[in-house]
């Protein structure tokens, strides 16, 4: 009866036993099978990770660029700043040898009043139909206005105002791809160049004049 006994305890030793380690190998199969797919999820989390650092890495390249573009920007403007610099320099050169040349013809009676009278009613029959940002109507009025004084009672004062008024209508003439009022821009500074040549700049000679007789010893 013993032995039974032993023998039945026995076996249900080895059937616990075989139980434990068969369940401990499915355990081992089920971890293994775990970690297999942490590997593969830590892979992917690698793989992720090297797809943003070329991410980061195409968006470096892209600020260089962006660097690179913004840098030929600024050395394309200044270019361009150099040149508007000569071309205002080349304009201004011009304006001062007309005006030299226009002044030495009227000494000699080559380019007189009669001359310049004719060109101002050229520029007062051309005067343009006003617009509405910068040639305005009011300042349309101020050109007729100038252009309806006598020439005689001209001021620089009346000369400085043509040139800021040719300005305006210039800058509508682009703003506005109004051709025609660029071309009578040009137009109204030959005429204020013409009226203070002609106009003015006798009026200064006799008053220089007047005043060096007026200091001179008699």
């Amino acid at each position: 009866m013993s032995i039974d006994i032993l023998i039945s305890t026995i076996s249900s030793i080895a059937a616990i036993v075989a139980s434990v380690a068969s369940l401990a190998y499915w355990l081992g199969k089920k971890f293994a099978e775990i970690d297999r797919r942490f590997r593969e999820i830590d892979r992917r989390f690698e793989e992720i990770d090297k797809r943003f650092e070329e991410i980061d890495k195409r968006f470096r390249d892209i600020d260089e660029r962006f660097k690179e573009m913004e840098r030929r920007f600024e050395s394309l403007e200044k270019r361009v700043s150099g040149v508007e610099e000569r071309i205002a320099r080349l304009e201004n050169s011009l304006r001062q040898f007309s005006e030299v040349l226009i002044g030495s013809l009227e000494v000699k009676g080559v380019f007189t009043s009669t001359e310049a009278t004719a060109l101002k009613n050229l520029v007062k029959a051309l005067i343009p139909i006003p617009s509405s940002k910068y040639y305005t109507r009011e300042v349309y009025e101020r050109l007729k206005r100038l252009l309806d004084k006598d020439s005689n009672e001209y001021t620089m004062a009346d000369i400085y105002e043509l040139e800021e008024i040719a300005d305006l209508i210039e800058k509508e003439g682009y703003e506005s791809k109004r051709r025609e009022l660029i071309d009578y821009a040009w137009k109204l500074r030959y005429f204020a160049m013409v009226a203070k040549v002609v106009f003015i700049y006798p009026k200064l000679r006799k008053l220089a004049e007047q005043g060096k007789n007026m200091i001179t010893p008699s």
